[in-house]
């Protein structure tokens, strides 16, 4: 950092003699954020932007060497992700050199100062990661006044989550208050580092463990619905679309008033009951009485990993069975019983897909297409990812201190239909909390008429045993990953015991001995021996790119 009149000079950091990047296997929250990118790797999704406005007489020197100290001390921030012989690898610079824009808006009067932010924000948010590349983030310095900067930034969420932008805020906040004070920055011990923390969880997953858990959510996810009857507005497409939008309105006064008292006479959190009105809201839009739901977790229990930088977000699949007409209490109890059961068998989701003989339809994510999040008040270490443009899963209720909001597949969902949702949400929590006893076909929902949901596209005819040269090489492909002949080039790789790890390995394979550019997505819309050997027919020779 730059040394001024009446400051310490921090300590700046310095390349390591003779080092060089290292490899190392991803960790599941990446492999989990990676597939999902390759799957739409143009959407915004995944993309994380934030403003963080520092007070403090710093200049633009030392905001340059503030993010360098960032960036020595935490190694998601100097973190590529490759494919090294089929697998997803951490690919670790042991120094960059942050590019960081700046901007002097010093001049500019107040609404200028917040169009350019807003601007910016939006820049960041179209803007895409190459993620081979290092390093998924990027920066600029708005200079606002002699002692006053916005930072925005921008991540990919394969290195970065919402805790990582609370633990930003921190450390940067700090060592800008260290220079202006004229001493050194008082920052957190890093006793792990995120590669480090990759190989404490896969050494956590041991065959045991592994054996143990997936005896359980193999019983626990027997009969899963492979999608939800919750209907959509329009037909599904054949490839998974991220197109996000959003509704949003404030949590009325009488439920932030009752919410705590109603949650400690039901023997819970806050949050279970938020939870059970989603829940009961998609039981009474879909009637269905089998209800499955994401929630992330922040994969952070242990004390050694508040501190980092990093994605460790988890998908936690809750089952509730919402059958038998229960009150509203029952069903909180039902809720709060399903999530805490799921929670002592965690999981990283990727595995959890490797391990299920789950269907696989096309454009329809696996095990839950309807999500759940709530951010603590303030926002703090604990809250998970909320939304930036893009739009993971079908559904995605949020619920903060003060506000619940609706992100939506607007492919799929019409606004019309997230309004009346979100209505409908605020109404049966008004109801539940009102009256806990109110047996669920009590509480108030608008009507739905209609539902467009779109069938799986039938099979035209059986295609029987492999015949082409290229289909003989994509079956060879398929039996060396899953161990069984194919005798049927229409068969469904997924419906075949296959999962996304063993589609990128055999994707790798095949690109690899043929010269061909596979896409990821392409497999996923139609995973079978004759739609993968039309696509290498088509492609070859070409390079392999990853998309």
């Amino acid at each position: 950092m730059t040394a001024g009149p009446g400051r310490a000079t921090s300590v700046e950091p310095q390349p390591v003699p003779g080092a060089a990047p290292r490899a190392v296997p991803a960790s599941s929250a990446q492999e989990r954020v990676w597939f999902a990118d390759r799957m739409a790797p143009d959407a915004s999704a995944y993309r994380i932007v934030d403003e963080l406005v520092v007070h403090a007489e710093v200049t633009e020197a030392d905001l340059r060497g503030a993010f360098a100290l960032l960036v020595r001390r935490h190694e998601a921030l100097r973190t590529a992700l490759r494919i090294v012989d089929g697998r997803l690898t951490q690919y670790v610079l042991p120094r960059i050199d942050p590019e960081l824009r700046h901007t002097d808006l010093t001049g500019a009067d107040d609404a200028r100062q917040a169009d350019v932010r807003r601007s910016r924000r939006a820049e960041l948010v179209r803007l895409p990661f190459d993620l081979e590349r290092a390093p998924l983030w990027r920066a600029e310095l708005l200079a606002l006044g002699e002692t006053q900067w916005a930072v925005v930034f921008a991540a990919h969420h394969v290195v970065y989550d919402a805790a990582s932008r609370f633990n930003l805020h921190v450390e940067l906040t700090e060592i800008c208050a260290a220079v202006e004070q004229g001493r050194e920055p008082k920052l957190p011990e890093l006793p792990l580092s995120y590669t480090g923390y990759a190989q404490r969880e896969r050494d956590r997953l041991s065959p045991p463990r592994r054996a143990e858990l997936a005896a359980y959510w193999r019983t626990r996810l027997a009969g899963l619905p492979p999608v939800h009857r919750l209907p959509l507005d329009r037909p599904r497409p054949a490839a998974r679309t991220f197109q996000g939008a959003e509704v949003r309105a404030c949590l009325p006064p009488e439920v932030t008033a009752s919410l705590p008292g109603s949650a400690r006479r039901l023997g819970t959190e806050p949050v279970m009951l938020c939870l059970a009105a989603y829940v009961a809201l998609l039981h009474r839009h879909s009637e269905q009485e089998d209800i499955v739901v994401g929630l992330p977790v922040t994969g952070r229990r242990q004390a050694d990993l508040l501190p980092m930088i990093g994605t460790f977000v988890n998908m936690l699949v809750v089952r509730v069975d919402v059958s038998g007409t229960p009150a509203f209490a029952e069903l909180v109890g039902r809720v709060r019983a399903a999530a805490h059961v799921e929670e002592r068998y965690d999981i990283p989701f990727q595995t959890l897909v490797e391990l299920l003989p789950v269907p696989r339809l096309p454009g329809v994510p696996p095990l839950y297409q309807l999500a759940f999040n709530h951010v603590p008040a303030g926002g703090g270490p604990g809250a998970a990812p909320s939304g930036s443009g893009g739009c993971e899963d079908d559904l995605l209720l949020e619920v903060t201190a003060d506000t619940v909001r609706i992100e939506y597949n607007a492919a799929l969902v019409e606004k019309s239909t997230a309004d009346t949702l979100l209505a409908d949400y605020l109404a049966l929590l008004v109801a539940g909390l009102s009256d806990a006893d109110m047996p669920l076909p009590s509480l108030p929902v608008a009507p739905r008429m209609g539902d467009t949901r779109a069938p799986r596209p039938a099979r035209t005819a059986t295609g029987g045993e492999p015949r082409t040269a290229t289909a003989k090489l994509v079956a060879d492909a398929w039996r060396a990953v899953l161990g069984t002949a194919v005798t049927d080039v229409h068969d469904d790789f997924f419906h075949l015991g296959g999962h996304s790890v063993q589609a990128l390995r055999m994707l790798s394979r095949l690109a690899a001995d043929h010269d061909a550019e596979l896409s990821i997505r392409r497999f996923f819309a139609d995973p079978t021996v004759a739609g993968l050997a039309t696509e290498l027919e088509r492609k070859r020779p070409r390079r392999t790119t990853w998309r």
